[in-house]
């Protein structure tokens, strides 16, 4: 019993070190950036149903510098490029440029895209994705004299399923922990779907060399990289923003799938402090469910108090992301997710270490 409550401490101590690191990051002042030349580059696959929500978002982004529009096809096998070419013409208003990756996959096609940019700033989102009015403004306007890389909100838009409202639930918690360690100025995650960094860091720091075999991590690896080169570089855009959003996956075969491949990344981290987070949650979840039922079958005052208070303690939390994150919270949905997130995390690591996965119509084999 001893184990079990010193790992409900330590996992109680990391909610409130995320918790802190989120009301840190709302008190932080916002930087006075200029506005600069700014290339938009989207890597996409088989996203042809996908880019006319995407493409009329930017189009509508108000920003008083000179911006482009990259968009990298990336071998698609629909009509993806047929689609680009019409929102080309649609909306003269953007500079659109569409080229075809020379390479293989997601890493290759932005770096094909970055090296034609002409911006001075590098903003990278998603096929998928759609954007506020201000978007490119809030992020280029986080940048500081030493920021190289800005890290923005990413959510998930919901609809009447309650698959969908777990997901966005699940994904506070990714985002909780991602903002509240940068809170910190600890940069552990971050999303290429809202991402901007220096294009002078990206060439400094040989862009996505020695991970492009690894298919997804191309907005992690590429944030430690800069991190690493350039000491306390990393900046969270300011808190008042409005964040990207994005779809929740269709249907638990690809909702699997997306978390499989971004767990697939952990074996190519180095850096310590995200490996411990990653093995410690991982431990948690283990104990977790257990403890639970054994306070509820034993009415151990101290077991039933530790699961009270986690429970109560990330309540908290993800209710207080979702508020930050201008996202609908559903109280059922974390209720539910108190069962299914452990054997959910469980399956997902060892998933990752053993399976392969299909992503974009690709099939990638397991790291065995």
């Amino acid at each position: 019993m001893v184990f079990c409550l010193s790992i409900f401490v330590i996992y109680f101590i990391f909610l409130v070190v995320l918790a802190t690191g989120l009301i840190r990051w709302r008190r932080k002042e916002n930087s006075i950036s200029k506005a600069v030349s700014v290339s938009v580059v989207v890597a996409m696959r088989n996203e042809a149903h996908n880019l006319p929500a995407l493409v009329a978002s930017l189009a509508r982004q108000v920003y008083s510098a000179k911006w482009q529009l990259i968009l990298v096809d990336d071998h698609s096998e629909d009509n993806t490029l047929q689609v680009a070419m019409e929102l080309k013409g649609r909306f003269p208003g953007i500079t659109i440029q569409i080229i075809s990756s020379s390479g293989n996959g997601k890493k290759q096609a932005l770096t094909w895209g970055i090296e034609g940019a002409t911006g001075e700033i590098i903003l990278t989102t998603d096929a998928d994705c759609e954007l506020p009015p201000f978007w490119i403004n809030d992020m280029v306007t986080s940048f500081g004299g030493q920021t190289q890389l800005v890290v923005g909100k990413v959510s998930l838009n919901t609809n009447s399923t309650l698959f969908s409202k777990v997901q966005v639930v699940e994904f506070a918690s990714i985002m909780a922990t991602g903002l509240g360690m940068l809170g910190w100025g600890k940069p552990v995650m971050c999303n290429g779907a809202s991402l901007a960094f220096r294009k002078s860091a990206f060439i400094e720091v040989n862009g996505y060399s020695d991970n492009e075999h690894i298919p997804s991590g191309d907005d992690e690896f590429l944030m430690r990289k800069i991190e690493a080169r350039f000491s306390k570089s990393i900046a969270i855009v300011k808190y008042n923003s409005s964040g990207c959003r994005t779809k929740p996956a269709a249907t638990t075969t690809e909702f699997f799938e997306q978390r499989i491949r971004w767990a697939g990344k952990w074996r190519a981290n180095s850096w310590g402090l995200t490996k411990f987070i990653a093995v410690f949650v991982f431990l948690f979840q283990l104990v977790w469910l257990p403890v639970a039922v054994i306070a509820l079958v034993t009415l151990n005052a101290w077991l039933l108090a530790g699961v009270f208070f986690k429970i109560a303690l990330e309540l908290l939390l993800l209710t207080y992301t979702s508020k930050l994150m201008q996202q609908e919270f559903s109280l059922p949905a974390f209720f539910l997710l108190q069962i299914l997130y452990s054997p959910y995390v469980v399956l997902v690591a060892v998933a990752s270490q053993l399976t392969g996965y299909r992503w974009k119509g690709r099939l990638v084999l397991s790291p065995h």
